[in-house]
Order: C-alpha cells, then sequence, then structure tokens
C-alpha cells in the first residue's frame, strides 16, 4: 500500500455554452432592406386615397347609396333611432359629403355615370346652377350622355313629357343604371313631375324597404357594441370590487432575450412580411387564391425566428407569451378579454363623437376593404380568416410579445405601451380618425399583456374588433 495521499484532479469541468445571440449583421441587412422598401413605398405611394382602390367608383356607389337609403328610412323612423343615429354617425347633414367625394371622382376623371350620379345629388340639394352647367356638355358627347341629360331635366328641371315619354325615360332609367338609390330616386322625380303616382310611390317604396334593412342591421350591431360594453363594464367592476387578480399567465416580462436580440427578432420579422408580400405582388394575379395563401404565409417568418430563437435556448413560444394558462386562468383570460373588449368599444365610440364634434371626417375610401365589397366568396373567407384569426395572431405576436416587451426594457413600461401602439398604428397606413382608433386599441392590448402576463386577452379583443369590422363592411355593404 502506497503512502502518498490520492492524487487530486485540478481539471475545471467545462461551463455550458450560451447560444450565440443574433447576429447584428443579418439583422442589419434585413432592417436596410425593410427600410428601403418602406421608404420607397412612401415616396411612391399615390397622392389621394382614390388611387390606391381598384374599383372607385363602384365603391363610392355603394357607398352612397347604402348611406342614403338609410338616411330615407330614417326619416320615417323613431325620434330614438334617428337620435341614435345622429348621435354615432357624426351628424345629419345627407349630401354635402357625397357631393364633396364625387367633385374629387369626377375631378380625376369618371365615366359618364359617375357624372350623372354626381349631377343627381347636386340636384337634390337644390343646386340647379350648377346641375345646368353640368347639362351643357352633355349636348355633345354623343347618344347615352344626352339621354341621361334628359332624365336629368325632366326630373328636375322640368323638362314637358307626355305620358308616353315618361314611360319611355322610365325604362331607359331602369335599363340602364343598376339598381339603387340613384335609379329609384330618378325615376321618382321623373314620375312626380308627370303626375304618375304610382310609379312615384314604387320608386320611393323600394328606397325605404332598402333603408329600413340597412337601419335594422346597422341597429343590430350597434346593439352587439352595446352588450360588450356592458359586459366589460361588469367584468371590470367585478374585478375592482373582489380585489381578484388579473394575472392569468406566465410571460416573461422582461423578456428573456436582450434588448439588441428583441429588435433583431422584429426586424427579421418585417423583412419577412414584406418580402413575401412583395414577392406574391410579382408572382400572382391578385385574384388567384395563391395571392391570399401568400398573404396568410406572410407572417411565417416571424414565427420562424422566434421560435428558433427561443427553441435553441431551451425555451418555447407559448411559455414565454404566457399562452399556457394555469389553474383559473381561462376565467381571468376571459374577465380580461371582456374588459378589454369593452374598452375598445368605449374608445371607438369616443373617437367618432369627437371627431363629429370638431367636424373632422376621415376620407370615404380610408380603411376601405375592397375585397370584402367585391371579392369573390373564396376571397372573402380568406381575407376574414386574415383579418379575424391569423392577423390577431401574428400581429400580437409581433407588436405586444416582440416590440412591446423589448422597448419595456429599454425605456419603461408606460413609453413602451405608447410607443409600440404608435407602431402599430402608423404600420396600417390610415388617416388622423383610423390612426388614433388603431394607436388606441395598440394601447388597450399591451396594458393587457402588461397586467395579465398572457397574450390570449390581447389577441381575443383584437380578433373579437377585427370581427366587427369585418361584419360591419359585409353585412352593411356587401349583402
Amino acid at each position: 500500500m502506497s503512502d502518498q495521499p490520492p492524487e487530486v484532479s485540478l481539471e475545471i469541468p467545462p461551463v455550458p455554452s450560451q447560444p450565440a445571440p443574433l447576429s447584428p449583421w443579418v439583422t442589419a441587412v434585413c432592417g436596410a432592406f425593410a427600410g428601403a422598401y418602406l421608404g420607397f413605398a412612401a415616396l411612391t405611394a399615390p397622392p389621394s386615397p382614390l388611387d390606391r382602390l381598384e374599383q372607385p367608383e363602384e365603391s363610392l356607389e355603394r357607398l352612397v347609396t347604402r348611406e342614403m337609403d338609410l338616411r330615407e328610412a330614417l326619416r320615417q323612423a323613431p325620434e330614438w333611432k334617428r337620435a341614435l343615429y345622429t348621435t354615432l354617425s357624426g351628424g345629419e347633414d345627407q349630401l354635402a359629403d357625397p357631393i364633396a367625394w364625387y367633385d374629387e371622382l369626377i375631378g380625376v376623371g369618371a365615366s359618364p355615370v359617375a357624372q350623372l350620379y354626381h349631377v343627381v345629388l347636386l340636384a337634390e340639394n337644390g343646386q340647379t346652377g350648377r346641375v345646368n352647367s353640368s347639362l351643357v356638355p352633355w349636348e355633345f358627347q354623343g347618344e347615352s350622355a344626352f339621354r341621361m341629360g334628359k332624365w336629368v331635366r325632366a326630373g328636375y328641371l322640368g323638362l314637358d313629357l307626355d305620358r308616353e315619354g315618361v314611360r319611355g325615360l322610365l325604362m331607359e332609367i331602369r335599363s340602364d343604371l343598376p339598381p339603387g338609390w340613384f335609379a329609384d330616386i330618378l325615376a321618382a322625380r321623373v314620375a312626380a313631375k308627370s303626375g304618375d303616382r304610382a310609379a312615384q310611390r314604387e320608386a320611393e317604396a323600394a328606397i325605404g324597404a332598402r333603408g329600413t334593412a340597412l337601419l335594422d342591421r346597422w341597429l343590430g350591431l350597434t346593439l352587439m357594441q352595446g352588450v360588450l360594453l356592458v359586459v366589460g363594464a361588469v367584468a371590470l367592476v367585478g374585478i375592482l370590487s373582489r380585489g381578484m387578480s388579473v394575472a392569468a399567465g406566465e410571460a416573461s416580462l422582461p423578456p428573456v432575450w436582450t434588448a439588441q436580440d428583441g429588435y433583431g427578432l422584429f426586424i427579421r420579422g418585417v423583412f419577412g412580411f414584406l418580402l413575401i408580400g412583395f414577392a406574391a405582388t410579382f408572382l400572382f394575379p391578385k385574384e388567384s387564391p395563391y395571392s391570399g395563401i401568400a398573404t396568410l404565409a406572410a407572417g411565417i417568418p416571424l414565427v420562424f425566428w422566434i421560435g428558433r430563437y427561443l427553441s435553441v435556448r431551451g425555451l418555447s413560444l407559448p411559455a414565454t407569451c404566457g399562452l399556457r394558462l394555469p389553474a383559473g386562468g381561462r376565467w381571468r383570460v376571459a374577465g380580461a378579454t371582456a374588459v378589454v373588449i369593452g374598452f375598445s368599444v368605449l374608445g371607438e365610440t369616443a373617437i367618432t363623437l369627437v371627431s363629429g364634434t370638431l367636424s373632422y371626417k376621415p376620407h370615404w375610401a380610408d380603411g376601405l376593404l375592397e375585397n370584402l365589397l367585391w371579392g369573390p366568396p373564396w376571397l372573402v373567407v380568406c381575407e376574414v380568416l386574415d383579418s379575424v384569426v391569423w392577423a390577431p395572431l401574428i400581429e400580437e405576436l409581433a407588436f405586444r410579445g416582440v416590440l412591446y416587451a423589448t422597448l419595456r426594457m429599454t425605456v419603461g413600461v408606460w413609453p413602451a405601451v405608447g410607443l409600440s401602439a404608435a407602431v402599430f398604428a402608423m404600420a396600417h397606413g390610415y388617416g388622423a380618425v383610423g390612426f388614433a382608433s388603431v394607436f388606441w386599441s395598440g394601447i388597450l392590448w399591451a396594458v393587457a399583456y402588461e397586467r395579465t402576463r398572457s397574450l390570449l386577452p390581447a389577441i381575443f379583443g383584437h380578433m373579437f374588433n377585427n370581427l366587427l369590422v369585418s361584419a360591419e363592411f359585409i353585412w352593411l355593404l356587401r349583402i
């Protein structure tokens, strides 16, 4: 046996290596591309919202005819309905806005039918001088323009016609114009001038029937929002009165990444979104189903980058963003979602009231969803799925899960709430009223994420918000 003590190893065990941070060079390249793309888009953006539309004449005609039908129904509606609509829609002026909209459309060039609609609105507003001056060139613009000028003169300027002549004009109006307010109001005015009460009542009844149906739909949507507001208020009172905790998840706030990596994840997600959108524009026509699929696929790079970043660190996306709920978490998510939706409805109403008080109205084409109005059924389905399901998931992950969480580390909670909401609003590209609406939503959803430690209330609130917008377009303008 040896008397020497056993030899002790002095070798230090290796320290587990940490995954390398995101490459700043890759982030810089992605950021340069995204910045150049967005800058070019801003410089080449059309000056008027009209230029962003593919069917401006059809869209404006649909908007004006639905509004005029509804206004006609309001004249026969109970006082409380008129007061409610006037309060929530921002005023009773029936013709000033449509005339201004058609003035702009005529200024950039419009079809003869759109010019006819413009003249009808002027005549309905009693602007006889402008009507006469508008009709003068029609005498020399072909048979179609001459015929439309005769309709206007018979309906508004006292052109005398015998009964057969009136019947001929009514047949022309019905055959040449699409069904709607403009055709019916022209027919009613021509019939009234000639004493054909039956034809007049028929045209006015058609306007009233459409308007009544629209008013009922509008009231239904308004009632739904009122119910959501009440439910949100009840949930808020219950939370405050019982001193209940609103923590529903275990999201990592501050996040698990560094500020540099957080901005890198956001920039790479934006780069992927823009790249797929840019490629789809050149590869697929807009009416192709692949275009709709590409829109849905544009959010995948963000999910990929975040998932990859977390997985190499032994983490998961659901745990990081509080998508896994502890016991009782479902009820807390439901209560927080109800509060968020209630505040969203309240904010939207306040923005409408304030803009109406200030006599400021957004451009009619600002935020107009043409695909929901004119797209084939498959495209409408894609748009609704994107707006109500996919976009809330991706946008909440990007703007609240990544951007807000990262800003929170560098500027603090409340500045991060405001900054992330402002970036979110600017990304939508709306005018002042639309910006205010999206900004308010961004604030609500960031606060919900902060207080509940879960992205779920923000995601569900976002879904409900987009569902209401889609339902309004489809229910009031498409159907």
